[in-house]
């Protein structure tokens, strides 16, 4: 419901700035890394600054509110009157976030020349680009497609994963606990309460902040993912070379980009963008173990040297695409590049870096798949 909402206002956005009607526009027509950096950087401050106002005045308000009536009023309309306020507030402080965060995720994709909310990635329709961004503004989880029966979770325990959704719906609440509990322990309950006032103001402001700070990251990452797939996707996976591969070839870059899907232990749309792209060059529309690390593994000594190489260069970029490189990935990955391990776990680590940084056009040097080591 929350993402309907999201992806509804990001649309709207787009039809009453008139961005919706405009092309996208690829990598190399895109301003150079130093402008896009500054740019976002500058789009990212301002929406800190003003998550940070947002938290640290509603918080006053509620404050106001106990400092001023809670000696004067009776038990009853007091606690009616504080109680209405906060919950006032916290409405407020939410939408005002939620809407602040699509925003800001909109402004980068305009940044990125991602104009158009149309669904043509490759990605299936309850994964479109807009939905992708408003999980991203809403802090809503992606949600796991088994495409072609790829768990991406297969590795963490059910315990585990329900122990991070539990402490994802929670971290505010517990946020705000941690911090009575250590404002009881430094100065006890005579003096907690109005030390927890004062100090309530900016320690919400702050997490705000933070919290659109993220937004604004994980915004940045999936934007510069999708402009950085959507080149490899057309530009470099074109029907002319993926034709060039060989049966056993054409198995190793689906089961490269699938593996990487269960090692990162975390479902991010740009590795489905890509191996659906496969799938759809391949003729591929069903299978069963493709996500298995030891058939990878097999298949990588059937193919000629030159296919190995164009498949160890898909599986670092696929490595990179979720802005990180998990501990799973970190010891299974030297497994598959051997003695060329040092040159494309630098590869590897350098993309992920450029990914994060905003680095587009750096980061586009490094996705070659061009049948050389390296």
């Amino acid at each position: 419901m929350l993402e309907q909402l999201g992806v509804k206002y990001y649309r709207y956005l787009g039809r009453t700035a008139g961005t919706a009607a405009l092309r996208n526009v690829t990598i190399d027509e895109l301003p150079d890394d130093a402008t896009l950096q500054a740019l976002a950087g500058n789009i990212t401050t301002f929406a800190v600054i003003i998550a940070f106002a947002v938290g640290a005045l509603t918080t006053f308000a509620t404050i106001w509110v106990d400092a001023t009536y809670r000696e004067s009023m009776a038990a009853v309309p007091y606690w009616l009157l504080y109680g209405g306020v906060l919950t006032a507030m916290l409405v407020i402080e939410v939408a005002a976030l939620y809407w602040l965060g699509l925003k800001t995720v909109y402004s980068l994709a305009c940044l990125t020349g991602q104009h158009q909310a149309v669904e043509d990635y490759f990605l299936p329709v309850n994964d479109s680009v807009p939905n992708i961004l408003a999980r991203a503004a809403l802090e809503v989880p992606d949600p796991v497609i088994h495409y072609l029966g790829i768990d991406p979770l297969k590795h963490l325990s059910k315990s585990r994963l329900f122990l991070v959704a539990a402490l994802y719906k929670l971290k505010v609440i517990l946020s705000s606990l941690v911090v009575k509990f250590l404002l009881l322990r430094m100065v006890g309950k005579g003096g907690s309460r109005t030390a927890f006032n004062w100090v309530a103001i900016p320690i919400t402001g702050l997490w705000d902040a933070v919290t659109l700070l993220r937004v604004a990251r994980d915004a940045r990452l999936r934007l510069f993912g999708l402009k950085l797939t959507e080149h490899i996707v057309t530009a470099i996976l074109t029907d002319d070379r993926l034709a060039r591969l060989s049966p056993a070839a054409r198995e190793g870059a689906v089961r490269a980009v699938a593996t990487m899907m269960v090692l990162s232990q975390h479902y991010h749309p740009n590795l489905l963008v890509l191996i659906i792209r496969l799938c759809t060059a391949f003729n591929i529309r069903e299978g069963h173990g493709y996500d298995n690390w030891d058939d990878f593994l097999a298949l990588l000594d059937r193919v000629s040297a030159t296919e190995r190489y164009f498949l160890l260069d898909l599986l670092s970029v696929a490595a990179a695409f979720d802005g990180q490189v998990s501990r799973l990935e970190k010891h299974h990955l030297p497994e598959a590049f051997k003695e060329l391990t040092d040159i494309y776990m630098l590869r590897t680590n350098r993309l992920t870096r450029m990914l994060a940084a905003g680095q587009l056009h750096a980061a586009k040097a490094l996705c070659t798949l061009d049948f050389q080591p390296g």
